[in-house]
């Protein structure tokens, strides 16, 4: 199996998880923070919306997006709902990007902003979307967990 084959599939995976998860929060408790700067349920899938928008640019020219404003883009989404069906369109089209990227492509590196700055190889850049539902879904997990939620969904 080829790497780019077992980053879709654990992806898809991810994706599935953080919406099955983000569905299973009572709906009048979505837009609910737990305080400081947490993060809705609600907000959380806005950004869960965004993830194959954001990376596809990377994986199709190794460069970070720019001059698209994703938090307003964000707030078009108004439900949980709206957030999983963009969510599944775009990271569909990334999860077909990742499986045709080629193998030559993998040791490629590009610069990204995360934690100051950061070089990766594509062959961890790929995998990023997936880490980055997994993370989305431990936040919605422990909202589930403060509202007295503790079904595995």
């Amino acid at each position: 199996m080829r790497l780019q084959e077992h980053l879709v599939r654990s992806t898809q995976r991810a994706l599935d998880d953080v919406c099955r998860a983000a569905l299973a929060v009572p709906v009048d408790r979505r837009e609910w923070s737990p305080g400081g700067e947490a993060r809705s349920v609600l907000n959380q899938m806005r950004e869960v919306a965004l993830t194959g928008t954001w990376f596809l640019p990377i994986l199709a020219g190794g460069s970070v997006p720019s001059g698209v404003d994703h938090q307003a883009v964000a707030q078009e989404w108004s439900t949980v709902e709206e957030c999983v069906d963009a969510a599944r369109e775009s990271i569909g089209a990334l999860c077909q990007a990742m499986a045709d990227f080629p193998d030559e492509g993998l040791e490629h590196e590009v610069h990204l902003p995360f934690g100051g700055g950061t070089v990766l190889p594509m062959s961890d850049v790929l995998a990023l979307a997936g880490w980055n539902l997994v993370y989305h879904l431990g936040q919605i997990n422990q909202i589930q967990l403060i509202l007295g939620d503790r079904e595995m969904h």
